[in-house]
């Protein structure tokens, strides 16, 4: 558990960090720190790559983030660096790190190791089931990559597999991290001993925290997951802290450690492409990167999860690069927060543009961005000039969500049926807003980079 806050702070703080022209300078010299083993052969069949919901010019990117013990330079019994593709012990984390197309935000999908799950068997035909951290001990990231695509419907873009004493001088470099917790830690094992309240953490206290998991909270794999979580984002604050970027030492040492400790796919271990990501993802605040766990329930074995309904809205936001239902609703400007979620609205499209085929196409980006969309068809009159939207008198909440994701400025209530009719015009973009808003049915909380929460 301890890889899970590096890895993925390892991501972010290489494409934080190096938004400087001092930043590029130092990835530059030490890009060729990072290992790379292209795992392309072994993934099969895969998923559809997703597309962006609007027309952006970047894609959006996915990218499964793996911590194991079996690295080399760690001591006996961690393994050689071939162990990263070849796998002879297990992945303690698996993250699925999703970045959108328009660069506005990110989420990070934490994978409980104790899922139970049915996968591809990587050194055969057919299907093996248990946890997904073997995935990993039978064939490397490949094999965990193919598994994920497998379960989720989501292409994988990229990987990462992070080394396990990495963290301590990732952490070291930063100066310590930030920790807050609601009760003391007394452990035993790790020697870790730390008073309730707030701390900064060296690297050697943040390896046996990150570690650690009797004697706070419920004791669980779920639990540690939460503070690693908590954890991460005290990372994720300090390696974006404008400090970091003008000071040339640290931030040499910063992204020494990092380079160090990661093994990668070839592209994402190329200097070009670090630099063109990093650039492309300069404006997400930390308050758009997003962290949520998979939904579980407990297996009767009482050590393993299966993964509940819930988590087919997560894999469903990643794959239409919409925004996940669990963040804050969206608020349009000058009105209160949208209170009706796309999934519960129903939608009739009509092209008046004058140029065939435009409604199936805005129906289909409807469709991707959780509208309900019962028709499409022609406008009585064609061309009209601009777009519009009617709906019966007790949906006035739905034609604003509606109104907001197609960008039109006042919608007419006409009627009372359930369904919308959005009338497609000759100033009709073909684009669309993500209109968010929970739905407490279909979503699982989530925390964001931003918060500062203390830990139990």
């Amino acid at each position: 558990m301890l890889r899970r806050a590096v890895a993925v702070a390892s991501v972010l703080t290489v494409l934080a960090t190096t938004v400087s022209a001092a930043g590029w300078l130092t990835l530059n010299r030490l890009s060729s720190n990072i290992t790379t083993v292209d795992v392309t052969s072994q993934l099969g069949q895969r998923p559809t790559k997703a597309t962006p919901t609007k027309h952006e010019q970047y894609d959006p990117i996915n990218i499964l983030v793996m911590g194991t013990d079996t690295r080399t330079g760690q001591g006996t019994g961690y393994g050689s660096a071939a162990d990263t593709s070849s796998g002879t012990g297990h992945s303690d984390t698996t993250i699925l790190f999703h970045i959108s197309g328009d660069r506005q935000s990110a989420i990070a999908v934490s994978i409980p190791r104790d899922s139970w799950v049915t996968r591809p068997d990587c050194k055969g035909s057919g299907t093996v089931t248990g946890r997904i951290n073997a995935a990993f001990a039978q064939g490397g990231a490949g094999c965990t990559i193919k598994a994920v695509e497998k379960l989720t419907g989501v292409f994988i873009d990229h990987y990462i597999v992070v080394d396990f004493i990495g963290f301590k001088s990732v952490v070291d470099a930063l100066g310590g991290v930030n920790v807050c917790l609601t009760t003391s830690v007394d452990d035993a094992k790790s020697h870790l001993k730390l008073s309730a309240g707030n701390h900064v953490l060296s690297g050697d206290q943040a390896l046996a925290f990150a570690r650690i998991r009797h004697g706070i909270g419920d004791g669980s794999d779920i639990g540690r997951i939460g503070r690693q979580q908590d954890f991460l984002s005290s990372i994720i604050r300090a390696a974006t802290d404008k400090g970091l970027l003008l000071d040339p030492t640290k931030l040499y040492s910063v992204l020494s450690a990092i380079t160090g400790s990661l093994t990668t796919d070839p592209q994402m271990g190329k200097f070009d492409f670090e630099q063109q990501l990093a650039t492309s993802l300069s404006g997400i605040p930390t308050s758009k990167i997003e962290f949520v766990t998979v939904p579980w329930t407990g297996r009767s074995d009482g050590a393993t999860v299966e993964w509940t309904p819930k988590a087919d809205a997560i894999w469903a936001a990643i794959k239409n690069d919409v925004p996940y239902g669990g963040g804050p609703a969206t608020v349009p400007t000058g009105q209160k927060a949208l209170t009706v979620a796309p999934a519960k609205i129903r939608v009739q499209v009509l092209n008046g543009t004058g140029t065939p085929g435009e409604a199936k196409k805005a129906a289909a980006l409807l469709t991707k961005a959780g509208f309900i969309v019962v028709g499409t068809g022609n406008a009585k009159t064609s061309p009209v000039a601009a777009t519009s939207i009617t709906y019966g008198n007790a949906y006035a909440e739905s034609a604003r969500t509606l109104a907001f994701a197609t960008s039109v400025a006042t919608p007419t209530v006409s009627g009372t049926s359930r369904t919308l009719v959005l009338t497609l015009g000759r100033d009709w973009g073909g684009t669309l807003q993500a209109a968010v808003v929970p739905d407490k049915t279909t979503t699982t909380p989530v925390k964001t980079a931003d918060q500062a929460i203390c830990s139990s």
